[in-house]
């Protein structure tokens, strides 16, 4: 994306970010919630960007995998922002993510290394679980991770996460900043005496997609009132048939609808006629796709992993299912279930609580006002190791 020269007689100079970081596509919740931020830096802060991106995967079914052309692309790309910091361009901010448990974390330490070079200030925005381990990776491989991400700021999406980014003395600031959605405002549903169970996520077998089935199947072999809906792409793991499969051996290709790939319109059409979501992922750490459920005033039914029970709240910390041993996790879910279907009352109170937790900590205000405030951080003034930093999550988590 070339420069725009943006001076003006009379006028302060717009600050210009590096953004340094793909978004959609390929679609997931990483470059999703990046196009958000690079909105918010264009639309809200009037900064100008320069948004580069080599290297990465050009699908769904290609996350995860590494090829020859990723590293040579990836190559490219270090050249290329070496010559930006030989020629002596600078910018005000860099931004980039990284996803701490994935090999392509030493590849987006680079990429802050880099970023350093270039820009005042550097974000680096935490997806996924495993700072700390990264931070306490042994030999050559960390004490060059820990070299390349020393002195950046880190914008994290969990309490969790805050937390250990402060306790390992890296960073010059650590921001909580809570994930979002876009708002499709008052849910209408309408209630036929059915309830219809979403899953919405690319399809992962470490998502718990196939867990999805078995209990709705489950669940369903009980009462006829049960449908389901999954709603996501087909990925290297998964493809759409595979999860059809599964529910054809319960008897439930009628009862499950797999949708695959879906428009943003449709999404948000499924989910509107949702009344519970159903996530068994073992696998994330503040998923969209929750936040995305919670706005359509979806009632959630989590594993307790990552950041899931306190994105639910404490209001619904009873949907929140141990992360214990699968069969026992899976029986548990089908009680909640039914439960449910034994008291429709309960179910329209808590996907009341649903919709309210999502405008009390992950709307788009919420999330735009804070990077606002972040960006208006003088350069030289630290967190306090906590203070600043827990006051700001507790406003979007509280």
């Amino acid at each position: 994306m070339s420069d725009r020269s943006q001076s003006g007689k009379g006028r302060r100079a717009k600050k210009r970010v590096l953004f340094l970081a793909q978004t959609p596509p390929p679609h997931h919740g990483q470059s999703a919630i990046a196009a958000l931020v690079r909105e918010v830096f264009e639309t809200d802060a009037d900064m100008i960007i320069d948004q580069r991106w080599r290297g990465g995967a050009q699908s769904n079914k290609d996350v995860g995998k590494k090829s020859f052309g990723k590293y040579l692309g990836f190559a490219g790309f270090l050249l290329e922002l070496m010559v930006l910091a030989l020629i002596g361009r600078r910018y005000d901010f860099a931004y980039l993510g990284i996803a701490p448990w994935a090999h392509t974390a030493v590849r987006d330490a680079l990429l802050a290394g880099f970023a350093k070079l270039l820009a005042r200030r550097t974000w680096i925005h935490v997806h996924g679980n495993g700072l700390g381990d990264l931070m306490a990776k042994p030999g050559l491989t960390g004490a060059l991770v820990r070299r390349l991400l020393a002195g950046t700021e880190v914008v994290a999406i969990t309490e969790e996460a805050c937390q250990g980014a402060r306790a390992s003395g890296l960073f010059s600031r650590v921001l909580p900043l809570a994930n979002m959605s876009q708002d499709p405002g008052e849910p209408r549903k309408t209630t036929n005496g059915a309830i219809t169970i979403a899953c919405l996520g690319n399809l992962d077998p470490r998502k718990g997609v196939l867990d999805f089935v078995d209990v709705v199947s489950l669940v369903g072999q009980k009462d006829e009132r049960v449908r389901g809906v999954i709603i996501g792409g087909a990925t290297a793991q998964l493809d759409v048939e595979d999860v059809r499969e599964r529910a054809a051996g319960y008897g439930s290709d009628t009862r499950i609808d797999v949708t695959g790939w879906v428009s943003e319109e449709r999404k948000s059409s499924l989910l509107a006629q949702a009344d519970i979501f159903l996530y068994l992922s073992r696998h994330d750490l503040a998923p969209v796709a929750l936040i995305e459920a919670l706005a359509h005033g979806c009632a959630p039914i989590v594993l307790d992993i990552g950041g899931l029970a306190e994105m639910v709240g404490s209001d619904l910390h009873g949907n929140v299912i141990a992360d214990t041993e699968q069969r026992a996790s899976l029986g548990h879910a089908c009680a909640m279930i039914e439960a449910y279907l034994a008291d429709p009352k309960a179910l329209e109170r808590d996907k009341f609580l649903g919709r309210q937790r999502y405008l009390d900590a992950y709307s788009p205000k919420i999330f735009r006002a804070n990077i606002l405030r972040f960006l208006a951080q003088p350069d030289d003034v630290d967190d306090g190791h906590g203070d600043r930093t827990s006051s700001l999550m507790a406003n979007q988590t509280s």
